[in-house]
């Protein structure tokens, strides 16, 4: 009798510690780590709402950190990440080279890493989604050929220096603009300035523009923040009049409204939305089935003068 109560006693314990392990498995989310440049950008709202939401539906939880437009805190927030005990990282990166050596840790640990809008400089990743800049650039360019056909003065103003969507929206917008990259292009560039995809120093370089410049006919922004500090210094000079054609990229509802407003003429529109998204659902693959996406995913840029 003695023997038998032992033997239950023992099968009790066994399912009752059973019982608890799965009961703390089943009541942990698995989490997901979304890194992102700079939220000071309403428009990177977009894409993080797009990869909480997706996150929350296919059951993870999603740590967003902000980077403030500080590449060198990225470092960082991707080891707390790891402390974390996080499955997979989404990083908008602040530039293609501060988080290397934090992400090949996380790559080693065999972490999905989708990198988003912008590249990192480091092997492994899973996959580089991102918006075609370089299309969009072009796009641009040709957008507004067909609006000045007979061309004009161009001021330039670029996001920050080194980052992929800088050198692409650039390159594609100037092989079309430039007479130097273009022996057919009717304009020219006046000025070109660094505005690192913030309002502040856009504004700022546009009203030094339009204090040294009488005849500027276009302005390309690379991102629509910075387009509604170039609205903002032609409003603060009084030249609202000139006609000066703002042009911005992102689709972001601060570019439409002033749209609406008659303050800016278009925006070149990238979904990020569905590249949010879609990160998420690259990494919740890899996690489940093993399922590897494309290395590099391009998403199509459209022009638009009015929200769809």
């Amino acid at each position: 009798m003695k023997k038998l109560l032992l033997v239950l006693l023992s099968i009790l314990t066994f399912m009752m510690v059973a019982c608890s392990n799965q009961s703390s498995g089943d009541g942990g989310k698995e989490k997901i780590a979304l890194l992102m440049a700079d939220l000071g950008n309403p428009f990177f709202h977009v894409l993080r709402d797009a990869v909480v939401k997706q996150g929350e539906e296919l059951g993870y939880e999603v740590i967003v950190y902000d980077g403030q437009n500080d590449p060198s805190k990225q470092p960082s927030q991707v080891e707390d990440a790891l402390q974390q005990g996080v499955s997979a990282i989404v990083i908008n990166p602040g530039d293609e080279s501060s988080t290397a050596n934090a992400l090949r840790d996380a790559i080693a640990q065999d972490i999905p890493v989708v990198t988003v809008d912008r590249s990192v400089d480091v092997e492994g990743v899973l996959s580089y989604l991102v918006t075609d800049n370089l299309k969009g650039g072009k796009l641009v360019g040709e957008w507004l050929q067909g609006k000045l056909p007979e061309g004009g003065t161009v001021i330039h103003i670029e996001g920050v220096i080194g980052t992929a969507p800088q050198r692409e929206r650039g390159g594609g917008f100037l092989s079309v603009i430039d007479p130097e990259q273009n022996p057919d292009s009717k304009f020219e560039i006046l000025d070109t300035a660094v505005g690192d995809f913030s309002m502040a120093p856009a504004e700022s370089a546009m009203s030094d523009f339009l204090a040294k410049h009488n005849d500027i006919d276009v302005v390309f922004a690379q991102n629509d923040t910075m387009a509604v500090g170039v609205a903002r210094a032609i409003e603060t000079a009084g030249r609202q009049d000139d006609g000066i054609i703002v042009i911005g990229f992102d689709g972001a509802k601060e570019a439409y409204d002033l749209i609406d407003k008659g303050e800016m003429a278009v925006t070149a529109v990238q979904d990020f939305e569905f590249i949010g998204s879609e990160a998420v659902n690259y990494v919740h693959n890899f996690l489940k089935d093993g399922k590897k996406p494309e290395e590099k995913v391009l998403v199509d840029v459209y022009m638009s003068d009015e929200k769809k």
